[in-house]
Order: structure tokens, then C-alpha cells, then sequence
């Protein structure tokens, strides 16, 4: 068998976003791949053009133990977001959510990776990521 994932947008409105990223890994880790892109979304309500980059209010996930999830924000040098491991959710709207400051070359993409596959291993995780658009 090989390695397989799934991105699924859920919500794709004039301000907001939900993604959905399901993978299982029976190969080897997931190297970098990019489970939102401005650039591909709905326009932005008030203007009629697109989002150069996403603010990310919550996320829920569900990875299985031994593995972890890396999100990154997309740029010249990619800037780590968070590494998720376990089961969980972050709530990050209390503050006014996670802000891409990727610096140089951003892109306002967000990339994932895992670490903790191994040989004869099948192990699985789940991301469900709620996101405002930003100009």
C-alpha cells in the first residue's frame, strides 16, 4: 500500500474557511504539503479580489499515538505554527487567532509534516483547521 491523505474544504465563505486533512501513513512520514492556499479560495467579501493569507482560529485533531503533525506557515524559510500530537483542540479566537508572520517569501500557505513513522507501522491522524481570510 502507499501513503495516503485527503484535503477536504468545508466551508469556503466570504470570510471563512474550514479545512479538513486526514492522512495514513504506511511508508513513510508526510513531507511538506500544503492544506490551504489563499490563492485557491473564494473571494473575500468586501472588495471582490483574493486573500493573501489566513489567520487560523481553532484547530481539533485526532493523531494517533507516536505521531505528530507540523503545521507551517509557508515562506522563503517555513515558520513552525504548531506541532500537534494526541488528541485535542486549540482555541485561538480569545486572542484575535494565530497570525502568519512567516516573514520573507510568505506565501500565506499552510504546509504539514509528520515525524514518528516506522517501519511496519500504519498510523493515522485527522486535522479539522477553522480560518478567517486575511487581505
Amino acid at each position: 500500500m502507499a501513503n495516503v491523505s485527503s484535503i477536504q474544504i468545508l466551508v469556503d465563505g466570504p470570510k471563512n474557511v474550514v479545512v479538513k486533512f486526514e492522512g495514513v501513513l504506511d511508508t513513510s512520514d508526510l513531507s511538506s504539503t500544503t492544506i490551504a492556499d489563499p490563492a485557491t479560495l473564494s473571494d473575500i467579501l468586501d472588495g471582490g479580489f483574493k486573500a493573501s493569507k489566513l489567520r487560523i482560529n481553532k484547530i481539533m485533531y485526532n493523531i494517533e499515538d507516536g505521531l505528530a503533525v507540523n503545521l507551517l506557515w509557508d515562506a522563503t524559510t517555513a515558520v513552525r505554527i504548531e506541532e500537534l500530537v494526541g488528541r485535542g483542540k486549540m482555541e485561538y479566537r480569545p486572542f484575535g487567532g494565530l497570525q502568519n508572520n512567516a516573514g520573507a517569501g510568505i506565501t500565506g500557505k499552510i504546509l504539514a509534516t509528520t515525524q514518528g513513522w516506522a517501519a511496519t507501522q500504519t498510523l493515522s491522524f485527522s486535522l479539522i483547521l477553522e480560518m478567517s481570510k486575511q487581505k
